[in-house]
């Protein structure tokens, strides 16, 4: 598989400032399809005709797009009733982008954290299926497809329980084998097993199991043989994002994921 084949299939990472101010030119010349990161003051710095100046960009070169919505100080779970509904307007906002970009994906977290929600796992549950629920439909009216990542949760329970709640078709499952790795307690495997009927879309980048490196796949201890092996074995073809936290990662990312497109014929 040669490198342009492998850039229809994969995804790059990128917040939309930086692509915007910075790698927008280059990543034309590339033809590189991006995911485009929300994160931050992202939705507050810029406006509508910012979005739609570089949506009609990629379209206009024939570039596809993932959105990934903010993520920082954002909890859907939240107790606190106010940074609840702040969470909401922000997942729907990007919804709403996704919708202008023809996103063929809006990933989000789940804004876990263990330590401070530990004694209030039930309500922050309940509270996170009622405020999913009304992001869910502000999704389904717009068509656009939602993908749960997953981020510092140790194991697959909670991923589980959300799944649960919602259905397959409006809600799938982004596995981040990276955070499987640096933050999980738990296996790939077991990754695999209790959520891979979910997995609609991937984030794919490499560590050595302590920190959050983000390094090309192959570069460091991720079974990236076994995840692809088990895509064969179950019919999986979802959407692939290399996140690259580095631009000088990102050709050799692309080209270590070639090889396993290619030897797994994926």
């Amino acid at each position: 598989m040669d490198l342009s084949e492998i850039k229809e299939r994969v995804f790059i990472s990128c917040p939309f400032d930086l692509l915007k101010e910075r790698y927008l030119a280059r990543l034309l010349k590339e033809r590189i399809s991006p995911e485009i990161g929300l994160n931050g003051t992202i939705l507050d710095d810029y406006v509508l005709r910012d979005f739609l100046e570089l949506s009609h960009v990629l379209e206009d070169e024939g570039l596809s797009c993932t959105l990934h919505a903010p993520f920082t100080d954002v909890c859907l779970g939240a107790v606190d009733i106010k940074v609840r509904q702040v969470a909401i307007d922000r997942i729907k906002a990007a919804v709403d982008l996704a919708v202008l970009f023809h996103a063929k994906a809006l990933v989000f977290h789940t804004g876990w954290e263990r330590k401070i929600y530990a004694d209030a796992e039930e309500v922050w549950m309940d509270n996170f299926s009622s405020a999913l629920e009304k992001c869910l439909l502000h999704a389904k009216r717009s068509g656009v497809s939602i993908m749960l990542e997953n981020v510092f949760e140790l194991d697959t329970k909670l991923h589980m329980e959300i799944f649960s709640r919602f259905p397959q078709d409006i809600l799938g499952f982004c596995l981040d084998v990276g955070h499987v790795y640096a933050f999980s307690k738990t296996p790939l495997e077991k990754w695999l097993h209790d959520l891979g009927k979910r997995i609609k879309h991937m984030h794919l980048h490499d560590n050595y199991g302590e920190e959050d490196e983000h390094l090309a796949p192959g570069m460091g201890i991720v079974d990236f043989d076994r995840l692809f092996s088990w895509l064969v074995e179950h019919g999986k073809r979802p959407l692939m994002t290399f996140e690259a936290h580095d631009e000088n990662t990102v050709i050799p990312g692309l080209v270590a994921l070639g090889k396993f497109l290619d030897r797994y014929s994926v």
